[in-house]
Parts: structure tokens; C-alpha cells; sequence
């Protein structure tokens, strides 16, 4: 039963793969490098143009921007409830973390438009939908998940270690965060990896909160459109089989080497971390 349940998870995932790259195949042939080179992605247009590097370029700024707002107040915030918080204490605010993990991100994304969205426009920005509050979304959206995954790291560490540390003459943030925190780190990069891989993957906080402007954002303040966007607003009304539904699977299949890419990172880092 193990072997027939391992087997049929890895078919799978290559049956994944194989789907993506046979669907993605017209459009690579008939569309080519522009497919990766260009800006202009005007599908419905006359002619057509299928240009995704702004899609790809701005689904990479809300993923490295993300992961580097969510991961260091995650961290700190887990370092406070596993050394300095009353187990009363802990376990109340964990609660909360794990109530806001479950709350579905069309909420999390309608209170960003109906309450925030309105701000920018009394500051003067011309994009009240944009990148800033698309990042505002994502925060609130992926903060509990990385909270209860490095909180849990570092609750795994032997208290042993701890006391070593202290019977050392160590402080006690310098034992959290340069004894228990390395101790935890596979934990910490496992975090990390499916913080960022939450994030490149998040549809509806992005869609909402974007703008919907396929463009290279050159501030905070201007709209972008991400690949997870284009797919979710335009796969309903594309017609089957054209260049535009091949555009989109292409899409699809970057996703899914961005997510892969992050995985084999963080298997090297651990396996430096293990030598």
C-alpha cells in the first residue's frame, strides 16, 4: 500500500509536469522568444501580443518582497512567544495565528479594497489598487502560516541546548538566536520555502488588490498584474485551443519552476547545513 500510494503521488506530479509542457507547447512554437522578452501582453488585441515578462517580473517582486516583510516579523514574533510569553500567553495569540491561517483570502483582500484601497486616493495616488497593498494583503494573508511554522521549529529544539547556553552566560535572546535558532534552522528554511511558495501561488489577494495592469511596477505606488492574476481573469472566457489558452498554461508552467526552483534551494541549504 505504501509503495502503490508513493507511486501514484509521483505520477502525479510528473503527470503534472507532462500536462503543463504539452499545453504550453503551442505557444512557445508559435509565439517564441517574445513569449518571455516582451512587455506587451495584449491578448485580445488585433493582432495579438503575448508578452509576459512584466507578469513574470512583478509575480517575482510580490514573492521576494513578500517572503522579506513576512519572514523577519514572523521570526521575531516566534521568538518572543517560545522564550519570553506566559504559556498562557502563547497559547491565546497562537490561537489567534491559527483562527487568521483559516480565514479564507477573498476576506483578507475585500477588507484591503473596501478600507484601505480608498486611502491612497485621499494621498494622491493615481492607482488605489497597487503594489504596496497587494503586499499589505499578502502579509496579513501569509504572516500566521510562518508564525506557527517557525514557532513550531523552535519549540522542537531540545531545551537541553538552552541550558547550555545559559549556564554558559549567554543572554537569552543570544541563546534564542544563535543556539535554538540554528538548531531549528531546517525548520526555519522549510518556512521560508512555503511562505514564498504561498505567496508566487496566491490568486485572489493579488487579482483584488493589484491593480490588473500588466506592467513592470516602478514603485509601490503603481498597479501590476501577476502571472497567478492573468490566469485566474482571463482562462474563463479564453476560447480553447488558441494562442492565448496555450499563453496561459505557459504561465501555469512557470509557476511551477519558480516553486520547484525554491525547493532544490532550500534541499541545498540544508544539506550545507547538515556537513
Amino acid at each position: 500500500m505504501l509503495l502503490l500510494s508513493s507511486t501514484i503521488a509521483i505520477m502525479a506530479l510528473f503527470g503534472i509536469y507532462a500536462f503543463l509542457i504539452k499545453e504550453s507547447y503551442p505557444a512557445l512554437r508559435d509565439v517564441g522568444a517574445e513569449l518571455f522578452l516582451s512587455d506587451q501582453w495584449y491578448p485580445v488585441w488585433e493582432p495579438p501580443e503575448f508578452g509576459m515578462r512584466a507578469l513574470i517580473i512583478s509575480s517575482l517582486i510580490v514573492t521576494i518582497f513578500g517572503t522579506s516583510l513576512v519572514i523577519p516579523v514572523s521570526y521575531f514574533i516566534a521568538i518572543y512567544l517560545h522564550g519570553y510569553a506566559s504559556s498562557r500567553e502563547k497559547g491565546f495569540i497562537r490561537r489567534i495565528f491559527e483562527y487568521l491561517s483559516g480565514m479564507p483570502s477573498v476576506v483578507i483582500a475585500f477588507v484591503f479594497l473596501a478600507f484601505v484601497s480608498p486611502l491612497f486616493v485621499k494621498f494622491g495616488i493615481y492607482s488605489p489598487q497597487n503594489l504596496l497593498l497587494a503586499l499589505m494583503g499578502l502579509f496579513f494573508l501569509t504572516i500566521p502560516l510562518a508564525v506557527t511554522l517557525i514557532l513550531e521549529s523552535l519549540d522542537s529544539v531540545p531545551i537541553q541546548l538552552e541550558e547550555a547556553s545559559a549556564a554558559l552566560g549567554a543572554k537569552e535572546f543570544t541563546t534564542y538566536t544563535k543556539i535554538t535558532s540554528r538548531a531549528a534552522l531546517p525548520g526555519i528554511l522549510n518556512a521560508i520555502v512555503l511562505t514564498a511558495n504561498r505567496i508566487v501561488g496566491e490568486t485572489i489577494v493579488v487579482l483584488l488588490l493589484g491593480g490588473g495592469a500588466a506592467m513592470v511596477p516602478r514603485s509601490p505606488f503603481d498597479p501590476m498584474k501577476t502571472l497567478t492574476a492573468a490566469i485566474a481573469s482571463e482562462m474563463p472566457e479564453t476560447p480553447r485551443g488558441s494562442t492565448h489558452y496555450h499563453a496561459l498554461f505557459a504561465a501555469g508552467l512557470i509557476l511551477i519552476i519558480f516553486s520547484t526552483i525554491f525547493e532544490l534551494i532550500s534541499m541545498q541549504i540544508l544539506r550545507r547545513h547538515k556537513k
